[in-house]
């Protein structure tokens, strides 16, 4: 009997870069909502201790033991439902346990602030994780090692055995067993025969609320990538953005309000990363009548220069006051990608068989 040669690599499954992204979500909004609670509830100490010697539980220690059993749901149960739900519970531990990170790198404590950029920079890496598998998992769906997909193909069949498949997994599973290219193994042919055999599961119907949002992203969809004043509007978006912060460094200086500024550092940083993103952002509002692609690819540099590197000083010295410039930064990012993308697709179109 042949033997499926042995990977000396871990194998990601299928759903690891879905699971990634619901980690990071959830981790985020947990931060947010944590930092609005403590403010709107003026900062109270759970234990009541005030004084020296009181009793302070910390919710870095929830955020923990939130980890913790993120950890033994997805090591103690198996298939896709252990790790959304894994993914979720540790997702809220550890936006509790990062929100304190300014306790463990600094004597200011809770309010140190740097510990904003610090969060925003973990997060960003978290991010940057989730693209890079979800690019090698599709990199892998139609050239990965052949093992690689029949071992994909077997927790496939085991989520099947579990919960059923429906006819699309079904399908994509046999599909990614059978096209790889090489002679199908015996071990092949007991997964496909397994594949087919496991209950079949119809495919959820979609609630009312998420129809809603499909209608809503349909018609936001469209009406950004099909409208060329959007893309300006972006644009401009962009320019003025970097363009404000520079402005506004400028006349506090002028003011003296930079007298008592101890956070120099990020000032020169958030500085240098607003002099790069505006001069992307001239040049490439500069090309959109002469190049579009070439513009919407310089726009969306000087708008990741600001979301990968300017945000994170911007949230040290401005603390979460600076997630109102993240958010726009998001948006117009998105506006710019959906018009990339929709001439991407137009493009294959007229140019295929």
């Amino acid at each position: 009997m042949s033997r499926t040669p042995v990977t000396n690599g871990f194998l990601r499954t299928a759903s690891a870069a879905a699971h990634l992204r619901l980690f990071v979500l959830v981790g985020v909004v947990t931060v947010l909502a944590t930092r609005a609670f403590l403010s709107l509830a003026d900062y109270p100490k759970l234990g009541g201790g005030a004084g020296k010697g009181g009793l302070h539980i910390a919710h870095m220690l929830w955020g923990g033991l939130l980890m913790l059993a993120g950890l033994l749901v997805m090591l103690v149960f198996t298939g896709v439902a252990s790790r959304q739900r894994g993914a979720v519970i540790g997702g809220v531990g550890f936006g509790l346990f990062i929100d304190e990170v300014g306790k463990l790198v600094s004597v200011d404590g809770y309010f140190y602030r740097p510990a904003a950029g610090i969060i925003y920079l973990t997060f960003v890496a978290l991010t940057g994780l989730a693209w890079w598998v979800t690019r090698r998992g599709r990199s892998d769906r139609e050239a990965g090692p052949v093992e690689s997909r029949s071992a994909a193909a077997a927790d496939t069949a085991l989520h099947g055995v579990l919960r059923g498949l429906t006819p699309q997994e079904r399908d994509e599973a046999l599909r990614r067993l059978r096209d790889t290219g090489a002679p199908a193994t015996e071990l092949d042919a007991a997964l496909a025969v397994l594949l087919e055999v496991v209950p079949e599961r119809p495919a959820r119907g979609l609630r009312p609320h998420h129809h809603a949002a499909q209608r809503v992203r349909a018609w936001l969809t469209a009406r950004v990538s099909g409208s060329r004043k959007s893309v300006h509007i972006a644009a401009w978006g962009a320019t003025l953005q970097a363009a404000l912060l520079l402005v506004a460094i400028a006349a506090d200086g002028l003011t003296g309000n930079l007298a008592d500024e101890t956070q120099w550092t990020a000032i020169a940083g958030a500085l240098a990363c607003s002099v790069a993103s505006l001069v992307l952002s001239v040049r490439g509002t500069a090309l959109l009548c002469r190049d579009r692609n070439t513009a919407l690819r310089t726009l969306r540099a000087a708008l990741l220069v600001d979301l990968l590197l300017g945000q994170a000083f911007k949230f040290m010295i401005n603390q979460f006051s600076a997630v109102a410039g993240w958010l726009i930064s998001l948006a117009l990012l998105y506006v710019l990608s959906a018009h990339g993308a929709s001439r991407g697709s137009a493009h294959a179109a007229a140019t295929g068989p």
